[in-house]
């Protein structure tokens, strides 16, 4: 499965009014023509005033047809004029994603099913960049090491995904949990497991992980995942 990651940075104040248009007019005319909305978050944490969502695609063909009926939408054309009037966005990234064989997120359409207790969501999105080659070694480490201990302690894994197009050899992944407390409880739990300190010891050997960065999410209220 195709995951495209947008992250759209605004100028400071001007976040709420963009999204507000999106809400009331760019969501709508989104989910007419393209495919289901997988997620849509602002930055708590992390470089602030943005915005970062996810749509999925099967057949990466589909995007295509997809935008070309989106960019035909009067309510989209509508969208774009007032998003210009207040000249909300200094930026706009994008980043085309495959999902791995583990990853809890496989296909269009996917219902989100939540099994975080309570309401409230914080999503840890973390991308890691990998020496050229040596990804997929790492990648199965965590797969039989890493993965299996933070299952046990951390919160609920949203997807994993490595970049296809846009910075090569990357991870993208996201996990949500009910609070930041939440994530600080169940992290240190994680330190504390002999397994994961297994897991590190084989992760450093390979010399694989060049850098790693997180963002702190929260979810939009028309985000499916919330």
């Amino acid at each position: 499965m195709f995951l495209e990651q947008r992250i759209y940075t605004a100028h400071p104040g001007r976040l709420p009014l963009w999204l507000k248009l999106y809400g009331e007019l760019g969501g709508p005319a989104s989910s007419r023509t393209l495919t289901p909305l997988i997620g849509m978050f602002t930055v708590e944490f992390g470089q602030i005033n943005r915005v970062l969502f996810v749509r999925g695609f099967d057949d990466i063909d589909d995007r295509d047809a997809g935008l070309a009926r989106r960019d035909a939408d009067p309510e989209w054309q509508r969208f774009i004029g007032e998003t210009r009037k207040v000249d909300a966005l200094v930026a706009q990234e994008a980043k085309l994603l495959k999902t791995v064989p583990f990853s809890p997120l496989q296909k269009v359409g996917q219902p989100f099913e939540r099994t975080l207790p309570g309401t409230g969501m914080f999503v840890d999105h973390r991308t890691y960049d990998f020496e050229p080659g040596k990804m997929p070694l790492w990648l199965d480490l965590y797969r039989d090491m890493g993965k299996p201990v933070q299952d046990k302690l951390l919160g609920q894994l949203l997807w994993f995904a490595v970049t296809e197009c846009g910075p090569i050899n990357q991870a993208v992944f996201a996990w949500a949990y009910t609070s930041m407390a939440d994530r600080d409880k169940r992290r240190a739990a994680m330190v504390a497991d002999p397994a994961w300190a297994e897991f590190g010891k084989a992760m450093a050997a390979t010399g694989a992980l060049k850098q790693q960065s997180t963002l702190v999410l929260k979810p939009v209220p028309w985000s499916p995942m919330r």
